[in-house]
């Protein structure tokens, strides 16, 4: 081979097989056709062909009829014969026969070419597209097969186009490579073009560049088509394929003709080995035709399939996304939305591109978008619905369906329970479930209860059976001990004067704040009358009043000290009074929509204060009283938190396409969400992980597992599930939910920076979410971490929207321990006993009415105050800490055994204490998988040792929290061993590392890799 081709000749089949014939010494003349589409490099070859031809000597001919025989014919044939004896005369050179685009030779010409095949005395080389159909292209065709060789060229595909590019000296990443495949089907001449762009860009611009170039080669392939072409290739814009018929039909030509522009196209360098047109060419392509011109094809492509029953969904959408209005084609659209799945949202815009009327697909549409995530969409679609007037019930119904599911995925209960409230059961019909399950959430059981009395006048289908599920189940963990309220006292709409009615006027005072109620303090007390304390005293709860300290029913107005203890207080705002709302009442003629609402969160109901302005004397301390003296577990008791998670669970589990929220329809929370978050509320842990068995690992159960290793005790394993979480996408109440996680998991790591981190990413998340029930476990996590980081103040307005939320519902056990439970840990982290009594004596309620979470948590608060006041009693302790660890809370039971140890006199008591702490977190981490012994293998060379070999498990685990900063004290506290013990390891670690200082020991432990591992 003679000189650099230009040619790439590992990526064409047979390339260099027939350059190398042509470069020997054969006497029998060479015969190659070669076919390919447009663009594939059949000129590039020939090319290289003609080089080597030139290079024997020959001379070149593209007539046929110069490589014919002469007249004389057989003298030739002798005199050839004597050249080919030994010692005979030289051979006259022959003429080699290179032809290009024999598919375009008229008749003459092309009986010549075949007469030249025949003849086999010199070289021919030939190429052409392919014409299937041709009767003359398929006989040339057989002809050179039975004498010479044809040769079929292909499209490159994605694994060639990187070697392609390193053989004409070009380098591109795998990524690019990709994109050239997909812009360009692998046709040579785009992928030249593609190449030749990127590599004349930045690297971090080849995709722009790629896609320009790519539709300059288009746009000029495009150019040498005519107009019958150009019309066939708006057909095959439209991903219908190529039917002669149909082109017969649509173009209005013959029979034979259509073949021919079919054979034609198909033999182009944009129509994809799927009859599909390159997506670069299709603007370019639109451009050259008109608009006109090109849909008056499209609309004849649509009528031909209407007619003939053939219009497939694909096709209908990208007609109407290509601008074809019509309406048999957006009746179409709307019938297959129905069946599309997650595809229905783009079956609906078509549709309304199409022409459908927007009003009459609007609630569907909106139900589509919101089942698929967009949030937004949905609710731009389903707002406008609740103002028509000449809306029929069930789509209203619907229409508020779908916003309080958007306002409840974005943590805005309250506002979703004010639309059902405006809805009224009367007009609610098949949705009394998703209703009762929004207001029971937001804190209204009563209205939850009148929606759910209208239950058996809607039959349990299929479409409803999973939400009424949810809604009973729910209401059975809210059923015990609400405070009376009149049927007028659900949670009223905004008030907001300027988006009343005309002549209407505010009859109610709202709060303002984000969260509904302007008060800076926790009113977990003051909201509440005194209960009595012949129940519940100071000396039998254990929790005695030191002097100064505020009595339980002044705990509500008390000041709080700013974060940084600069002695400034924030006082106690009342608790705004609210009048009566009933469903007559102007102003509740309109919904609560986003636009007539100025903030951002919910503005939760409020009991007035007051003896008896408003509300009878006797029907809160009425209510509190029989619930503390109601004999035997009450309905919502523990029995029936149980068993209404039972239920959940086998919602979540049953029924058609058990891993979606509703079916075919969206729901405002999944019974998985609920199930697992119950489980966890109730102490069950392992249940929580029962709940989300065989469900999709989607971003939210990701969530939910992260919650569920926890509290459980796993946080290795709750790190690991939220690290693959990207809570950017999440709706705001499951990103709520997560940053609960993180700082419950800093928090429980002990590294005051990771704390600080996931505290400040958490922040702004307070301003856009407000409290129901399924937001107390993170509210109480986030409450905790301000604690600590002396920034309770910036979380106080949820607590406190949490704890009206539980006051207004009664204090349900399920949902009220374990926020009571956070409560207690806040107060211990305030050394404020004042703080802890109101919430002791809930638990010590619920514990009396049978509740063995209240118990335990109630016992185990007592004895903590007990530990921090230095009095350790080891059964007690042993006791609360192994009652803790049943209900799944093992790293507060082993933080309290850890404490008492540290507080303990005796030495006996704290070693056992200490042990029983390492064996809580020890039990609470799920088992090892055992190793099973595998087959021998080869010794092979032993490793060196590393650095970091030189230090133990246990001295690495010191290591780490030196680095934090911590105590010896503290290091001992979170390793459930003595001070005394940690300075021992730190002196060993220093010895065995050569360490003469702790500045060098903090650098030659940071030079070993340590500080980064969370223990």
């Amino acid at each position: 081979m003679i000189g650099n081709s230009p040619i790439a000749l590992e990526s064409l089949p047979c390339a260099r097989e027939i350059l190398r014939e042509l470069d020997s010494d054969d006497p029998a003349p060479p015969l190659y056709l070669i076919r390919g589409r447009s663009g594939t490099g059949k000129s590039i070859l020939l090319a290289a062909a003609r080089t080597r031809l030139r290079h024997r000597g020959l001379t070149l001919t593209d007539n046929p009829r110069d490589a014919l025989p002469s007249a004389g014919s057989e003298s030739a044939g002798a005199q050839a014969a004597d050249a080919a004896a030994p010692g005979g005369p030289a051979a006259p050179a022959r003429p080699a026969l290179v032809l290009d685009d024999v598919h375009t030779l008229d008749r003459t010409a092309f009986e010549l070419l075949c007469t030249t095949v025949e003849s086999a005395r010199c070289p021919v080389i030939l190429a052409m597209r392919p014409r299937p159909h041709d009767a003359r292209l398929r006989e040339l065709a057989d002809l050179v097969a039975r004498r010479g060789r044809v040769l079929d060229l292909r499209a490159l595909g994605v694994a060639e186009i990187a070697p392609f590019a390193r053989e004409l000296g070009m380098m591109v990443p795998p990524s690019l490579a990709q994109h050239i495949h997909n812009r360009t089907a692998g046709i040579h001449g785009g992928v030249v073009a593609a190449l030749t762009a990127a590599c004349a860009t930045r690297l971090d611009a080849g995709v722009a560049a790629v896609d320009d170039a790519v539709a300059a080669w288009a746009r000029t392939r495009l150019d040498e088509a005519d107009p019958d072409l150009l019309d066939t290739f708006v057909v095959a814009a439209i991903g219908a394929g190529l039917d002669t018929s149909e082109i017969t039909e649509v173009l209005d030509v013959s029979p034979s003709a259509a073949q021919a522009l079919v054979d034609r196209a198909r033999g182009s360098a944009l129509i994809t080995d799927a009859d599909l047109l390159l997506e670069p060419a299709v603007p370019a392509l639109r451009t050259l035709v008109g608009d006109r011109r090109y849909l008056a094809v499209q609309r004849r492509l649509l009528h031909a399939r209407l007619d003939a029953g053939l219009l497939r969904e694909h096709t209908a959408l990208l007609l109407a996304e290509s601008g074809v209005r019509d309406p048999q084609l957006a009746e179409f659209l709307c019938t297959t939305a129905e069946k599309a799945g997650d595809e229905a949202v783009r079956h609906y815009a078509a549709a309304s591109a199409a022409g459908a009327d927007r009003e009459a697909i609007a609630v569907r549409w909106a139900d589509a978008a919101a089942r698929a995530g967009d949030c937004e969409t949905a609710l731009r679609l389903a707002e406008p619905v609740l103002a028509r007037a000449d809306v029929s019930p069930p789509e209203l119904a619907a229409a508020v369906r779908i916003c309080a599911g958007v306002w409840t995925r974005r943590g805005l209960t309250a506002r979703a329970a004010q639309l059902y409230t405006w809805l009224g059961p009367h007009r609610i019909g098949a949705d009394w479930a998703v209703g009762a399950t929004i207001l029971s959430l937001a804190g209204d059981a009563a209205g939850a209860r009148t929606l759910a009395a209208f239950s058996s006048h809607w039959p349990p289908t299929e479409a409803t059976a999973r939400a009424a599920l949810i809604a009973d189940a729910l209401s059975g963990t809210t059923a015990a001990a609400e405070i009376p309220v009149r049927p007028t006292d659900s949670i009223p709409s905004t008030s907001d004067s300027s988006q009343l009615p005309h002549g209407s006027t505010p009859d109610r005072t709202s709060s303002e704040t984000p969260h509904g109620a302007a008060s800076a303090t926790r009113r977990s007390a003051g909201a509440l009358p005194a209960e009595p304390q012949d129940d519940l005293g100071p000396a039998d709860a254990g929790f005695d009043r030191p002097p100064g300290t505020p009595a339980a029913s002044d705990i509500g107005s008390r000041s709080r000290s700013t974060p940084g203890g600069s002695g400034r207080s924030v006082p106690a705002a009342p608790i705004t009074r609210r009048a009566d709302r009933r469903p007559d009442t102007p102003g509740t003629h309109w919904p609560p929509t986003l636009s007539m609402t100025s903030d951002s969160a919910p503005r939760p109901a409020s009991i007035p204060d007051g003896a008896g302005d408003s509300l009878p004397t006797t029907s809160i301390p009425g209510a509190l009283a029989s619930a503390t003296r109601r004999a035997g577990p009450a309905p919502g008791g523990r029995g029936a938190a149980v068993a209404a998670a039972a239920a959940l669970i086998h919602a979540a589990h049953s029924g058609v396409a058990p891993a979606d929220n509703g079916g075919d329809r969206f729901l405002p929370c999944s019974a998985v969400s609920i199930a697992t978050l119950l489980c966890l509320s109730m102490g069950d842990p392992r249940r929580a992980a029962d709940a989300l068995r065989d469900g999709a690992r989607d971003p939210q159960q990701r969530v939910l597992g992260a919650w569920v290793a926890m509290l459980g005790g796993n946080e290795q394993a709750a790190a690991e599930a939220l690290g693959g979480v990207d809570l950017a996408t999440l709706a705001p109440r499951d990103r709520l939910l997560a940053h609960g996680a993180l700082v419950g998991l800093a928090r429980r790591g002990g590294d005051h920076t990771a704390l600080t981190v996931a505290w400040r990413a958490a922040c702004p998340l307070f301003d856009e979410v407000g409290a129901d029930l399924l937001a107390l476990l993170p509210i109480g996590e986030l409450w905790l971490a301000g604690v600590r980081l002396r920034d309770e103040a910036r979380v106080l307005p949820l607590v406190d929207a949490a704890l009206e939320l539980l006051r207004r519902l009664g204090d349900p056990p399920a949902w009220a321990n374990a926020f009571h439970w956070y409560a207690i840990q806040a107060a211990i982290a305030h050394e404020s006993p004042g703080d802890l009594l109101p919430h002791a004596h809930r638990l010590k309620t619920a514990a009396a009415a049978g509740d063995p979470q209240a118990a335990a948590l109630a016992d185990a608060g007592r004895t903590w105050v007990l530990v921090l006041r230095g009095e350790v009693e080891r059964e007690a302790v042993e006791a609360a800490v192994q009652r803790l660890a049943a209900l799944g809370a093992s790293w507060d039971a082993a933080r309290l055994a850890s404490e008492a140890a540290l507080a303990a006199d005796d030495a006996a008591t704290a070693t056992a204490l200490l042990k029983l702490a390492r064996t809580v977190r020890a039990q609470s981490r799920p088992p090892e998988a055992p190793v099973r012994p595998g087959a021998p293998e080869a010794p092979v060379p032993r490793p060196q040792p590393v650095v970091d070999a030189v230090l133990s498990d246990r001295e690495r685990e010191v290591a780490e929290l030196v680095l934090l900063g911590l105590t010896y004290r503290e290091i001992g506290a979170r390793l459930y061993i003595s001070a005394k013990t940690v300075e021992h390891h730190v002196a060993r670690i220093r010895r065995r590392i050569g360490a003469s200082s702790r500045s060098e020991l903090l650098s030659m432990l940071r030079a070993m890799g340590h500080g980064s591992l969370l223990v």
